[in-house]
């Protein structure tokens, strides 16, 4: 099978550095806050890209890049023009977002669409490297058609909608072979219409839920020829899945006349009926064949299939010559009906009190009518039937002091006033979610809002309300642990031997430091401040972190959450992490850094000599099964761009000098929100590079009241 290899943007740095050489003097000298990005687009050859099928030349794709505020700063309207002319950007942090097209069309033959976005900083004076993967942002629809089926029919026409636009692949319009590139709305329906050479005409369709990006479906008709009557059958094959359904078409090429079904209602051309609270309207099917029944199969129920389907995925009475104990399974079921005897012709299934009895939510019901000599007739019918109000809570997806509300309304329109209700299990008022604080999706008739201000650990329940009514359906959600850490304020310390450690004493370890390995050297970088603290008053301390030479190499001074291990060679062993279960949203504290000059380095960070010192604070999330292991003298750092245990990271850098303390936030960007942490790392150290014994000798950081945040509302702008 092919398959999507996706668009990799890549920034090459190598074609632009002697460009930037030749011009760094004046670039410098015009603004030294600037840095350039350079950004080229290369395919992946290795493997066959299917969406044309001739080769064409690089596909332009538009570069928008936006600000930390979110604000669109600059867009490119083809990024292969940054090879002959540089980005220059301010310094700072900017997303990229890279799109094939200005934006995806819901239904195109022909015009797939890629987009993907990364994160990047710019340095002063400096190229920067970005990888951006742009993948399939459509459904993928291919068709065939079996030689039989070119032989036996003058029209075959095949219709595909995701429910905001379709395409049309079919022989009178020259589309057949085309490819179908659709929007992502959740749901893919076909219908395949076919004209035999006779000119017998016969319809069928499907719909596929849970439909998502970069899925292709393939769909392929044959027949298959039966030794009863002209028949005919074809499959489906959805790629990604790589399952066969198979479903028997009977085309009758002989014989005009076939059984017929009429209804006392009406219905639409896919078979779908809107059933409202107290509708009692009579749902007598009607049935009659000229030559004779031989089969009539009922299937009724709720599936996950469609009614098209129905036949395969529902329990089936045939009615003819039905036993007894058939007829009253389904008169218990609200089907009024009668045992059909071979060769008859007309009879009749009411199903009124079995679609008045029926909750909320789909139902169906599916008849095939065969007569004696194999022509038959189908009919599929989908009941939806509707709430008897205006809308529903369905889900929420809470964390420690927040938690998003997730409801659905029923109704043609969005109903005025639309909006939630919570309140405490254990109280009894409600707190009215403004209606302004709802996000609506009306394509799904859905919509959320996020209340903030929760109490953690503590069930709440929720309810839909609109301007007309209110749901009495209420749902439970408890919120998430809001943890925090053993002396997170700094002001514990005990001494283990001749040097200091970060804990109220040896019984409850959290924080450590590379102390116990440098302290054999009798350098201690890491000490308690108790003097030049954050917060004043008694018993008030702060961790203060200074670079030092150790024999040879650097001994920077740091923090961490975790446990030292022992020296290995120059360097030591650092298990990183300490059990975490919550998800905060930042990481809130003070800190003082005083750096200077780079004076010590090694590879590969030699050429920062004469640089000045920076200083870093991270945070990090996992869901490793035990603490990381480090070992500086080996090289062995986490992965923080790749490691996938990682669910959640923030960090915050710099190279200033401070006279007195500044505050600091540290956002988490999560990765994945449907996954518990296990592990949580805070590190601080007044070098960044000292992990590479790289950095200055005398550079200090000074932190202190670290805190988590947990309720949006806290956080900054």
């Amino acid at each position: 099978m092919k398959r999507h290899i996706p668009y990799i943007i890549i920034a090459a740095a190598l074609p632009f550095l002697s460009l930037w050489s030749c011009t760094r003097v004046e670039m410098q000298e015009e603004d030294s806050s600037t840095g350039y990005l350079y950004v080229s687009l290369d395919r992946d050859d290795s493997e066959e890209i299917v969406f044309k099928s001739a080769e064409e030349a690089e596909t332009p794709f538009i570069l928008k890049i936006y600000n930390e505020l979110d604000q669109l700063v600059e867009t490119v309207e083809d990024h292969r023009t940054l090879a002959d002319t540089p980005l220059v950007l301010k310094v700072g942090t900017y997303t990229v977002v890279a799109s094939s097209a200005e934006e995806s069309v819901a239904a195109q033959f022909d015009a797939p669409f890629y987009s993907g976005s990364a994160e990047f900083e710019v340095q002063p004076d400096q190229v920067t490297n970005i990888d951006v993967t742009c993948s399939l942002a459509n459904v993928k629809v291919t068709t065939s058609f079996s030689d039989e089926i070119q032989q036996n029919f003058q029209v075959w026409q095949l219709t595909v909608s995701n429910g905001s636009g379709s395409l049309v692949f079919s022989n009178t319009e020259d589309s057949v072979g085309k490819i179908g590139y659709f929007s992502p709305t959740g749901r893919l329906t076909w219908t395949l219409y076919l004209k035999n050479n006779d000119g017998r005409e016969s319809t069928v369709s499907e719909t596929y839920n849970d439909v998502k990006p970069k899925q292709h479906y393939n769909l392929s008709f044959s027949l298959e020829e039966k030794e009863e009557g002209g028949a005919g059958g074809f499959f489906v094959v959805v790629d990604n899945s790589f399952t066969e359904k198979e479903y028997d078409l009977v085309l009758d090429f002989g014989d005009e006349d076939k059984p017929e079904i009429s209804t006392d209602f009406e219905y639409t051309e896919s078979g779908q009926v809107d059933v409202y609270p107290g509708d009692n309207v009579s749902r007598v099917l009607t049935l009659a064949a000229a030559d004779g029944f031989k089969n009539v199969i009922l299937s009724y129920g709720t599936s996950s299939e469609t009614a098209a389907t129905l036949a395969a995925a529902l329990p089936q009475t045939d009615l003819v010559d039905a036993s007894p104990d058939d007829i009253s399974r389904l008169a218990e079921a609200g089907i009024v009906t009668s045992s059909i005897s071979s060769g008859a012709t007309e009879a009749t299934i009411d199903i009124t009190a079995y679609i008045s009895g029926q909750p909320m939510g789909s139902t169906s019901v599916s008849i095939l009518a065969v007569d004696q000599n194999g022509a038959f007739q189908e009919l599929n019918l989908e009941f939806m039937i509707q709430s008897a109000v205006e809308a529903e809570a369905v889900s929420a997806d809470p964390w420690a002091m927040f938690a998003t509300l997730n409801g659905k309304w029923f109704t043609s329109a969005m109903p005025e006033g639309l909006a939630f209700q919570y309140r405490k299990s254990s109280e009894s008022s409600w707190t009215d979610v403004p209606a302004s604080s709802v996000t609506p999706d009306a394509a799904a008739r859905t919509y959320t809002a996020t209340v903030t201000g929760l109490e953690p650990q503590t069930e709440y329940v929720f309810r839909a309300v609109s301007a007309k009514d209110t749901e009495t359906k209420e749902i439970s959600f408890t919120t998430e642990s809001a943890e925090v850490l053993h002396n997170m304020n700094f002001d514990n310390w005990y001494q283990s031997g001749k040097y200091w450690m970060p804990n109220l004493d040896s019984s409850y370890s959290v924080w450590d430091s590379a102390n116990p390995g440098s302290g054999k050297f009798g350098i201690t970088p890491t000490n308690p401040e108790e003097s030049d603290v954050a917060v004043s008053g008694p018993g008030k301390k702060a961790a203060k972190l200074k670079s030092e030479k150790a024999m040879i190499v650097l001994a920077a001074g740091n923090i961490y959450t975790g446990k030292f291990g022992n020296t290995s060679g120059l360097g030591a062993y650092l298990d990183w992490g300490v059990p975490f279960s919550s998800r905060p949203l930042a990481l809130k504290g003070y800190y003082k850094y005083q750096p200077v000059t780079i004076d010590m380095a090694k590879d590969p960070y030699t050429s920062m000599k004469g640089q000045m010192d920076i200083c870093q604070i991270q945070i990090l999330l996992t869901d490793w099964d035990q603490p990381f292991t480090v070992n500086t003298n080996s090289g062995t750092f986490v992965d923080f761009d790749n490691d996938p245990h990682i669910i959640a990271y923030g960090k915050m850098e710099d190279n200033t000098s401070s006279a007195s303390y500044k505050e600091f936030e540290i956002k988490l960007k999560y990765r994945d929100t449907e996954r518990t942490p296990k592990y949580i790392v805070i590190t601080a150290c007044a070098s960044k590079y000292g992990d590479y014994f790289t950095g200055g000798v005398g550079s200090t950081l000074l932190v202190d009241e670290f805190e988590f945040v947990y309720n949006p509302d806290d956080l900054s702008e």
